[in-house]
């Protein structure tokens, strides 16, 4: 019987296909086609770009830092931490991050000078245009009904931590400005390339019955606090609430120098600087304290 004859050959197919890739490297020789084997990854354009706007970096120098009074110690557990020695406030000089231009994160230099306003400064503002201080939550929600005062705890623009002394309402004039630094804010963090957050509120208004409770705990915290008049406002800057709706841990806070702390400082200085509003660096707490103008 005669033996079936091979329907393929190994031979003819390496043949082919060697004929094949000379066709087509002749086919790339003469039109000039040029086929990438590897996508360049994300990460190294992100690094090509910081590579083009790093800048020089002067010399750091230090200042004083204002000593200023315990006014906002909502836990007292972090009183001690204002009984040490303090230390001078280095000079902030941020490194750009993402981005190029106009859309560079840069910052202020100085957190304790670009937001110096104490206390002194921020009470006439907050006596000029808050309320008379309350007594109690009850007499507070008297004024939420005469529209004296309004409640800020949900929005879609920042989120409200944990209040131990003190209720979640603001004057309209306060929470206006309070909407406008989130959104720019967010905004910012778009503009700029970073993940979005939103901005967390540590402290609010005040009653006197507040303000004892905390004394409390706090023999060094005012009797006459800004956040009585309901024109104050406390926001973090080493924590922000990503938008997945839940807290990072705190191994993962963005912290001190970390691109959303400074963005959060160029939207306060840029407000400041137009008259809006006070605010004062704590650097102890980790907040920006801040009053409406």
């Amino acid at each position: 019987m005669k033996k079936e004859k091979k329907k393929y050959s190994q031979w003819k197919f390496i043949t082919f296909f060697v004929v094949l890739m000379g066709v087509f490297a002749g086919v790339k020789y003469v039109f000039g086609i040029e086929v990438p084997v590897q996508a360049k990854p994300k990460v190294e354009k992100l690094m090509a770009q910081v590579e083009q706007v790093v800048e020089v970096v002067p010399e750091e120098k230090e200042v004083e830092e204002e000593v200023f009074v315990l006014d906002d110690i909502e836990n007292p557990e972090e009183e001690a931490l204002f009984e040490e020695e303090e230390e001078k406030d280095t000079v902030v000089l941020p490194v750009p991050v993402v981005g190029a231009g106009a859309h560079r994160v840069r910052g202020v230099w100085s957190y304790a000078q670009c937001f110096p306003d104490s206390q002194s400064v921020q009470i006439e503002a907050a006596q000029k245009y808050g309320i008379t201080p309350v007594q109690n939550r009850k007499a507070a929600e008297v004024l939420v009904k005469q529209r004296k005062l309004v409640n800020i705890y949900h929005s879609p623009f920042y989120a409200i931590d944990d209040l131990t002394h003190s209720i979640p309402y603001l004057v309209p004039r306060a929470q206006h400005l309070l909407n406008t630094i989130c959104l720019n804010f967010i905004d910012s963090c778009h503009v700029k390339g970073l993940p979005i957050h939103l901005p967390i509120v540590t402290s609010v208004l005040r009653t006197t019955d507040d303000v004892t409770n905390l004394q409390k705990g706090n023999k060094n915290a005012t009797s006459n606090s800004c956040h009585c008049y309901g024109t104050t406002v406390d926001i973090a800057y080493n924590k922000f609430m990503p938008m997945t709706g839940t807290y990072e841990s705190r191994a993962t806070l963005l912290r001190w120098n970390e691109p959303m702390k400074m963005v959060l400082s160029e939207v306060l200085n840029d407000l400041r600087m137009e008259g809006k509003c006070y605010v004062k660096y704590e650097r102890k707490q980790g907040c920006f304290h801040l009053t409406c103008r």
